[in-house]
């Protein structure tokens, strides 16, 4: 953990979970070192679930560049939406 720092997933939910879920925010003993780690989880699936729809776009792709790029950057930008709303951006009350 010692000379880490917190990604922008991670710092994305540290101001939800301020904003939003103070009470809960204010029962996390390290908040630093919790939103560190989970911004860290919420990269890696972003990444898990990108490589996988991608090779699923890729299996029918067509040969116009442009199409492809917009989808691969349109599955991108869906998966990191998903993954913040189901790992950060939750409600008071649910659990992590």
């Amino acid at each position: 953990m010692e000379g880490m720092t917190m990604n922008q997933f991670g710092a994305d939910a540290e101001k939800h979970w301020k904003g939003i879920r103070a009470e809960e925010y204010a029962l996390i003993e390290d908040p630093t070192r919790y939103f560190t780690e989970l911004g860290e989880r919420i990269a890696a699936e972003i990444e898990r679930r990108t490589n996988e729809q991608e090779r699923q776009q890729k299996a029918g792709q067509s040969e116009d560049f442009m199409a492809n790029l917009a989808g691969l950057n349109n599955v991108a930008m869906t998966v990191r939406d998903d993954v913040m709303r189901e790992m950060a951006f939750t409600e008071p009350g649910t659990t992590m």
